[in-house]
């Protein structure tokens, strides 16, 4: 009897240590992940060192630990002389003098949507720490890739701290840009949905800049794979852009962006901005029955009402204080969740059910699928298929040239 006791005590102790070693390794783990940006400061500070430094940054540029990244860079005796911001700025006045520091703050929105050169006459290094979204259209990669070609043609080196993105990194799809449709939301040369992390895009932007000497350097992640979801790594959420105001709506963005460029409400003026879309004419119920009938995998349609209330940006939403009829978005299973799909559905069931629907400024579309195929197409009523199919030889092509800027697995 003794024996059996002793016996069940062991195997309860090895259970016990085996848990214990389990929960040890996973506070190891998720201790051990760190952002480029922390890498920079905690490893690579030399690389700053006697430096005249400029940040491209915004309020998304912070550590794990919700610290600015040159509120981190002064404090490590790093000259930081300037700020650069990208659309929507960082703070409400022309310096950040907030925790005794006085820096100018640049926007990079203005005519040229860059820096001018006299900008960076007194700079050596310029880092680049902005959190982006995984699609073409958020203008934030169109500052990284003109900044970047500013930097190369002024002879500065430029350093990309690495953030892991809000989108699933090992999904990639949508109409490659066509140059002919070049504009500041479509400058960089990838399709929609580009599937890498900001790093591996400035890198891969690397290669379209045609100077062998440039000095580009990209900061790794720490322990950072591609099948991370952003929210597992427990960082401090900032809202990205206005109209950016969760994690769920950043994921869900690229599938109604493409409402900008038609008369239906993408959610601007509510609490659900891009989670949501619709008009006073648009009937919920029946939108939804078309939605459904594509099937898509890892995402759910309701029918809904909302009325935009409030002004967030420079000008009021679509239907101001009118009651729209429409339907609101649900990610079920994010790594089958195809916003570019979704995108296509959405247009599709909009031009079959909506008779007033139409498409504005003058085919923004264009500008936003990066071709006037999909507003073509769309027009004709050719098949959702027809649709895809359209894009993918493109999409091959890209995948090939992808899979050598790619950083993590």
């Amino acid at each position: 009897m003794l024996l059996k006791v002793i016996k069940y005590l062991g195997v309860l102790m090895l259970v016990f240590v085996f848990f214990t070693d389990s929960r040890d390794n996973t506070k190891i783990n998720n201790g051990s992940f760190q952002l480029g940006d922390e890498v920079l400061i905690s490893e690579k500070i030399g690389l700053l060192k006697d430096k005249r430094v400029a940040v491209i940054t915004n309020r998304t540029g912070i550590l794990s630990n919700g610290k600015y990244i040159f509120e981190a860079l002064i404090n490590k005796g790093v000259n930081v002389v300037k700020i650069f911001t990208p659309e929507h700025g960082f703070d409400t006045d022309d310096s950040y003098k907030n925790a005794g520091f006085d820096i100018p703050v640049i926007s990079l929105y203005g005519k040229n949507k860059s820096f001018e050169e006299t900008d960076i006459e007194d700079i050596d290094v310029l880092v680049f720490d902005i959190q982006e979204l995984g699609a073409r259209y958020y203008t934030y990669t169109s500052t990284l890739y003109m900044t970047m070609m500013d930097a190369s043609k002024s002879g500065k080196k430029f350093i990309l701290c690495d953030r892991p993105s809000t989108a699933n990194l090992n999904y990639f799809d949508g109409f490659m840009l066509n140059e002919h449709f070049t504009s500041f939301v479509g400058m960089i040369p990838t399709p929609i949905m580009y599937g890498m992390t900001i790093g591996e895009l400035g890198a891969y932007l690397r290669s379209y800049i045609n100077n062998d000497g440039f000095d580009f350097e990209v900061i790794k992640m720490k322990n950072y794979t591609r099948k991370i979801n952003y929210e597992d790594l427990n960082l401090p959420w900032v809202n990205p852009s206005p109209n950016i105001v969760s994690l769920e709506s950043a994921k869900i963005y690229p599938a109604l962006c493409f409402m900008e460029g038609t008369n239906i409400s993408e959610g601007r003026g509510t609490d659900t901005p891009f989670q949501q879309f619709g008009a006073p004419f648009c009937n919920g119920e029946e939108l939804t029955f078309v939605l459904n009938s594509f099937h898509l995998e890892g995402v759910s349609f309701k029918a809904v009402k909302f009325m935009p209330y409030k002004k967030i940006s420079s000008y009021d939403p679509k239907f101001m204080e009118q009651e729209c009829n429409g339907v609101s978005i649900t990610i079920t299973d994010f790594s089958k969740f195809r916003p570019v799909e979704v995108a296509i559905a959405v247009l599709y069931a909009l031009r079959a059910s909506a008779k007033e629907f139409k498409w504005i400024e003058n085919n923004y579309i264009d500008k936003l699928a990066g071709t006037s195929k999909l507003r073509t197409m769309i027009n004709e009523s050719k098949s959702f298929k027809e649709i895809i199919d359209t894009y993918y030889d493109e999409l091959e092509i890209y995948k090939t040239k992808r899979e050598k800027f790619l950083l993590y697995n």
